[in-house]
């Protein structure tokens, strides 16, 4: 069996998969209760596991610890490579790209062996190229590159303290929004609100349009993370309806790396 691990910036999620590769136990925590988490069911012995941690030095010795308490010996700190899974990674220093963006990349490959453009919805909200190329007559998975933009909260809240009579987002407040594509916002909670919406499915769409300009052919949207439905809800809809969400995107990223890697 396998362990894969995901350290966000908020939230670590984790999944044990078996030999048939699939998930037969997952979990997911805020960082500050990592100390804490049960990876591993009760009497369940596993000695490999593989992490993408996005998190800090601080957080990796965390989970190297939590590791240690659940007798996994063998672990993989995962960083980008110029390829894996028949993915080509263009950054001008692969290695210098998210590992989350890079498993999230080849997780999607696998799934659709096509073009994507491929979104990470959490605190920052990662939206990435993934074109194809022929190399020796195979088809190939190629990164063509992304953005970053603040997340859904963290644009309210950056564009809140930069000005001096936008109110300031409270998350709970956040949770309870429930905005349906409507851009006249009649109040400026609500405007803040729309603005980021609209922001992040505007560059969601821009990158779908590019990609489509480039391979005439529209690209799939797969969204991952805890905003992700949320976004979907408020695509366009000539992007929705190539629009889907994979849960564990990252997770079952990092088990095909670790499995191409053997």
């Amino acid at each position: 069996m396998l362990l894969t691990i995901d350290a966000g910036n908020t939230r670590t999620k984790w999944a044990l998969f078996d030999d048939a590769n699939d998930i037969v136990w997952q979990g997911v925590c805020t960082n500050q209760e990592v100390a804490n988490a049960m990876l591993l069911p009760a009497n369940t012995v596993c000695t490999r596991a593989i992490v993408a941690n996005v998190a800090g030095e601080q957080h990796a010795q965390q989970i190297a610890t939590l590791l240690k308490k659940h007798a996994v010996e063998n672990v993989h700190w995962a960083k980008a490579s110029p390829r894996a899974c028949n993915v080509i990674n263009s950054y001008e220093k692969p290695e210098t790209l998210g590992i989350d963006r890079w498993a999230a990349l080849v997780a999607a490959w696998y799934m659709e062996q096509n073009i994507c453009v491929v979104v990470n919805a959490g605190t920052a909200i990662t939206i990435d190229a993934l074109g194809k190329q022929l190399e020796n007559g195979q088809e190939m998975g190629l990164f063509k590159g992304g953005v970053i933009v603040p997340g859904l909260l963290a644009m309210q809240q950056a564009l809140s303290a930069a000005t001096a009579q936008l109110p300031m987002p409270i998350p709970s407040d956040h949770k309870n929004i429930h905005f349906q594509r409507e851009i006249f916002a009649k109040n400026t909670a609500e405007a803040m609100h729309a603005g980021a919406i609209h922001a992040i499915s505007g560059a969601i769409t821009i990158m779908s349009h590019k990609l489509n300009s480039i391979y005439k052919s529209r690209p799939r949207v797969i969204l991952s993370g805890g905003n992700a439905q949320y976004i979907k809800e408020n695509l366009i809809a000539d992007v929705t309806r190539q629009a889907v969400i994979v849960d564990n995107l990252v997770l079952h990223g990092l088990q095909l790396i670790e499995k191409d890697a053997q």
